[in-house]
C-alpha cells in the first residue's frame, strides 16, 4: 500500500495528497514476535513453524530465507547484519550509518507491519509521530519511523526499502539528540544503501528547510510521508514540523528494482539496539503504553494510493513485539497507537 515518487511540482503534489480517501484498506490478524536479544523468529509463514510454534535463530547464518518475509523481518536481518560479530562491520549499512562495530548487541522492536504479498499494491505512507530526547551513549541507538518495501522474489538479496523518521544515535552524530534520518537499500542491505545523504542516492530539493540528518527539537511533533510520483515514479519524502509536511527530496526510480514499480509492504514504530556491555535505550517518550506517564503516540496514519489520494488506516494491523516487558505497541483506535518503553532490558 506503499510507494514513494517524484515530485513534479510542488503545488501539485500538495494538492493531490490533501485530497480526500476514498478506498479501504486490507486488514490483517495480529501477531506477535516474543524473540528477544539478538534472537530473530521466522517461520515457514513468517509466523509458525509447521508445529505451530515460534522459531528463534541467534545469528543471521541461520536466518532462513523465505517466500513471504514480512518487513520487519527483512529490517531485522539488514540490522542484524551490522551489529552480530559473525559479519564484516564493513557493510555499507554499518560504514554509512556510524553503527556497526564488532561486538554482539540485542536489538528489540514494537511495530505495527503489514505483508499483503507479491500482489499488493502500495504508493505511500503517512504517519505523525512525536519526538523526545534522551541521554543515549555510544553503542545505544533509539529510532522512530516509518518503512515501506518490497519483498522482491523472495530472496533476501532482491529485498528494496525506504525507511523515514528520527532517531537518537551517538555514534553517528557524535551526540544524544534527535535527527531526522531516511535510508535505503534494493538488496536487502547488503551491499547499497545509507543514512541520509552518506552515499549517492537521496536527491535533496532545492527548497528544503530541512535535510535528512538535521538535528529537532525533542518533545515536538514530525509528520513523515513517503510518496511514489505516479508520473516520474520516484519517491519523495516529506517532513512537516507541527504541521503539513513539505518536500525535502527523493530517491530516484534508477536506485531501485522491484520498488520501481510499486512497494507491497509497509511498517511503522520503532526499535532500539544495544551493545551487550549496556541497557537498551528508552523507546519514544520512555513510557509503556498505559503505564504511568504519556507514551509516543502515531496519529493521522494513512496509506496513500496510485494517484495521491490517501486512507485512513482504522483497523488494526499485527503488531510485532520483540520483549513487551521493555517495548510495545498498542492496536490501531482511530488511525492511531501508541508505542514505546523505558528500556533498560540486556
Amino acid at each position: 500500500m506503499a510507494k514513494l515518487s517524484l515530485f513534479l511540482q510542488t503545488i501539485y503534489v500538495f494538492i493531490f495528497l490533501l485530497a480526500h480517501p476514498n478506498r479501504g484498506v486490507r486488514l490483517y490478524p495480529v501477531v506477535q514476535e516474543m524473540c528477544g536479544g539478538v534472537k530473530y523468529r521466522l517461520g515457514n509463514d513468517g509466523n509458525m513453524d509447521h508445529n505451530g510454534s515460534y522459531r528463534c535463530y541467534h545469528d543471521v547464518a541461520s536466518l532462513p530465507s523465505t517466500g513471504n518475509n514480512s518487513l520487519q523481518q527483512d529490517l531485522v536481518y539488514g540490522l542484524a547484519k551490522q551489529k552480530l560479530p559473525s559479519l564484516k562491520s564493513n557493510s555499507l549499512e554499518a560504514k554509512f550509518s556510524g553503527e556497526g562495530n564488532n561486538s554482539s548487541g540485542v536489538l528489540y522492536y514494537a511495530t505495527h507491519d503489514s505483508s499483503g504479498g507479491p500482489d499488493a499494491s502500495y504508493y505511500g505512507l503517512h504517519a505523525t509521530t512525536d519526538v523526545y530526547g534522551h541521554a543515549l551513549k555510544r553503542g545505544q541507538l533509539s529510532r522512530s519511523g516509518i518503512w515501506v518495501g518490497h519483498s522482491g522474489d523472495g530472496r533476501k538479496s532482491s529485498f528494496n526499502a525506504i525507511s523515514v523518521g528520527w532517531h537518537i544515535a551517538p555514534e553517528k552524530y557524535g551526540d544524544s539528540h534527535p535527527h531526522l534520518f531516511t535510508y535505503w537499500t534494493r538488496d536487502g542491505y547488503q551491499s547499497t544503501g545509507c543514512y541520509n545523504m552518506d552515499c549517492p542516492g537521496f536527491i535533496a530539493a532545492s527548497s528544503a528547510t530541512v535535510t535528512p540528518g538535521t538535528r529537532i527539537n525533542p518533545s515536538s511533533k514530525v509528520t513523515l510521508r513517503v510518496l511514489k510520483d505516479d508520473q516520474s515514479g520516484h519517491w519523495w519524502v516529506y517532513y512537516g514540523f507541527n504541521g503539513v509536511p513539505t518536500a525535502v527530496g527523493y530517491y530516484p526510480k534508477s536506485l531501485f528494482t522491484y520498488m520501481a514499480k510499486k512497494a507491497n509492504q509497509f511498517s511503522f514504530g520503532g526499535f532500539v539496539f544495544a551493545e551487550r556491555a549496556l541497557p537498551t535505550p528508552p523507546l519514544g517518550s520512555g513510557v509503556l503504553p498505559g503505564g504511568k506517564g504519556r507514551a509516543a503516540s502515531f496519529t493521522d496514519l494513512r496509506l496513500i494510493e496510485r494517484d495521491g489520494r490517501s486512507s485512513p488506516i482504522m483497523k488494526d494491523l499485527p503488531s510485532v513485539i520483540s520483549n513487551n516487558k521493555c517495548y510495545s505497541i498498542t492496536p490501531i483506535v482511530n488511525s492511531g497507537c501508541f508505542f514505546g518503553g523505558p528500556g533498560g532490558c540486556v
